[in-house]
């Protein structure tokens, strides 16, 4: 009886296996991401879309936004994500953690410079903006390519700066006789930008800056 019994088995026990390894290769299969959108968001088989938890990437068309997308095709492309600390953004997109083996893909593309934390509540808040701060402090990616300290307007009327306060992201704009105006250092990967008159920052959403003298 047992020894007709085993042949049974085996083959049972094979199909399992092959079950097995079925499923975990469609399972990871899906986790590989079918499209690079930009520097912080991709988009798996299924067509979800799934953005870096706890980063912003400079948005298309902005100063650093190719390089971004090139840094983050280079992590993942080919490879099988996993998203820990999954939640949805305001507009349904998945947000989360994203994994390469050990590799967490957040913290790589801040500490290549290509991002900013945006300090949503997660896990890895402390390593993301250590890795944020080391990549500032040598002057690494958009540190480098899109921080001008001492910027100069291509057309010398338009001398307003456009201005966005990092810790309230308030739009601010400021005249030559601002008290700040010559220390604003502008982050065209922000949008920050200059302006030819009052009138057109306003209109592009940015208000007079509260240290500005009339």
């Amino acid at each position: 009886m047992l020894s007709v019994l085993r042949p049974i088995l085996f083959l049972a026990l094979l199909t399992s296996l092959g079950l097995n390894g079925y499923f975990l290769f469609q399972q990871r299969q899906a986790n590989i991401p079918a499209k690079i959108l930009d520097g912080d968001t991709f988009q798996l088989p299924d067509g979800d879309r799934v953005r870096l938890l706890g980063i912003n990437a400079p948005e298309a068309g902005r100063c650093g936004s190719a390089e971004a997308t090139a840094e983050l095709t280079k992590l993942i492309w080919g490879k099988s994500v996993r998203i820990a600390e999954e939640k949805r953004d305001t507009y349904g997109r998945r947000m989360g953690l994203v994994y390469i083996g050990s590799t967490l893909v957040n913290e790589s593309i801040l500490a290549a410079g290509w991002a900013r934390p945006d300090y949503t509540k997660n896990s890895k808040n402390e390593e993301l903006k250590s890795a944020f701060h080391e990549a500032s402090d040598n002057k690494r990616g958009i540190h480098s390519l899109c921080e001008i300290a001492n910027p100069v307007p291509e057309n010398p009327k338009c001398v307003i700066k456009g201005n966005i306060d990092q810790s309230s992201w308030a739009h601010l704009y400021h005249l030559t006789n601002c008290r700040h105006y010559d220390k604003i250092v502008l982050n065209l990967d922000l949008g920050e930008q200059f302006f030819c008159s009052e009138k057109e920052a306003q209109e592009a959403g940015f208000t007079l800056a509260p240290d500005c003298l009339r």
